[in-house]
């Protein structure tokens, strides 16, 4: 590969990809890095398209056609990050320091942006043709409601039959991750004055009561459902709010709850539980009602499903064997510990999905995000290594 591109062209590359805003606090969101990249493309004499997702928010796409009709392989990366909040340092002014590139998505996810991108353009520069398709997928929305990948799915206007997702990884191949389902209990209760509050129903004691029944009986309940790579399920009440003033019994009380689900659970699950013990509170309490719902808005329209790929599957074995070969790292399959769009792939169009990406997890959303020069040179080589592989 290191015929057709260096290390220092990909870098610079992120580096420009890091310098363009595309966060939710910036007007357009992801218009100006969508161009961007569909001139890197056009540039390269690579075929590419926008799609309007949104107004003035595309997707961007990069196509390598194969000699098979359709898209077999798929490169893809989120073009958003979130916004630089208190950051040390000018989050988007790249620098370089102690081999490791600076700046606001870095890890999340531009430097596998840089690397996906520069693996095509590498291809391309070789001019060999190509038996199956290849398409990178620049999607918008990815840190909010997940809208750019989703309109993928919904469309089917391009259904890989392998995908690789950029989120960082450390250039381990994971092949899981868990659901994550955000869930609304409102608890109704009967106001009346504060000095009298027997003669009311106090909403916040009913949320009370059900968060104590969550601790006790449900929490227990789900660290013994276990999956391979991903361990238990897991749930977290992280909002609560209710009440007007100190001198009303509060009728109202909100709890927004983030359940992460396993492969092995069912969505319907999930909510006959949370029903369960919302029931026995409100029994305990002597009165009052609740009302459950997604909080859909807040989430990808589609559900944020769990995603999983047999770690015997030939994708995995061979990924597994180009990182190795290209890291000097010997490293079995893992979970990705996040969310990904992933799990859009392969629950609704049936892709074989593995999360790959320069860089650790932990460095996402900081406030001193960096990713390593060496895992994004990396991954540009095992990018180029699986399109070899599986596409030629």
């Amino acid at each position: 590969m290191d015929q057709w591109i260096n290390q220092s062209e990909v870098i610079s590359l992120a580096k420009k990809l890091i310098s363009i805003q595309s966060h939710k606090e910036n007007q357009g969101q992801e218009f100006t890095i969508a161009h961007f990249i569909k001139d890197v493309f056009k540039a390269e004499k690579i075929m590419t398209e926008l799609e309007e997702i949104e107004p003035h928010r595309p997707n961007v796409y990069g196509f390598l056609p194969g000699s098979n009709s359709g898209h077999y392989f798929m490169f893809n990366g989120h073009t958003d990050t979130v916004p630089g909040f208190n950051m040390e340092y000018d989050p988007f002014k790249p620098f370089i320091e102690n081999g490791r590139l600076y700046g606001r998505g870095s890890v999340d996810m531009k430097g596998a942006l840089a690397a996906m991108i520069s693996a095509m353009i590498a291809i391309k520069r070789k001019g060999i043709p190509l038996k199956e398709g290849v398409v990178f997928a620049g999607v918008i929305d990815e840190e909010q409601c997940c809208k750019g990948t989703e309109r993928i799915v919904r469309t089917k206007v391009i259904e890989p039959t392998l995908a690789i997702i950029g989120e960082p990884t450390n250039l381990k191949t994971a092949i899981a991750h868990k659901g994550m389902e955000w869930i609304e209990v409102t608890f109704q209760g009967l106001a009346t004055h504060g000095s009298t509050p027997r003669n009311g129903i106090n909403a916040i004691y009913l949320a009370n009561e059900f968060l104590t029944l969550l601790r006790n009986e449900l929490e227990p309940k789900l660290e013994k459902k276990i999956y391979p790579l991903l361990g238990s399920a897991t749930i977290n009440p992280g909002v609560l709010k209710g009440g007007n003033d100190p001198n009303i019994v509060p009728d109202h009380c909100i709890l927004q709850i983030d359940r992460r689900w396993l492969p092995s659970e069912s969505i319907l699950e999930l909510y006959e539980e949370i029903e369960e013990i919302a029931t026995k509170a409100i029994a305990k309490c002597n009165g009052g009602s609740f009302l459950i719902k997604r909080m859909d808005e807040a989430t990808a329209a589609l559900y944020n499903m769990p995603h999983s790929i047999s770690p015997d599957d030939p994708f995995v074995i061979e990924t597994l064997r180009i990182s190795e070969n290209i890291t000097k790292v010997k490293s079995g399959p893992v979970a990705f510990p996040g969310w990904s769009d992933g799990a859009q792939l392969s629950n609704n169009l049936d892709t074989s999905v593995i999360v790959l990406g320069p860089g650790d997890i932990t460095q996402a959303h900081s406030n001193n995000e960096f990713c390593s020069i060496d895992q994004i040179w990396q991954a540009t080589h095992i990018y180029y290594s699986l399109i070899e592989k599986f596409c030629m």
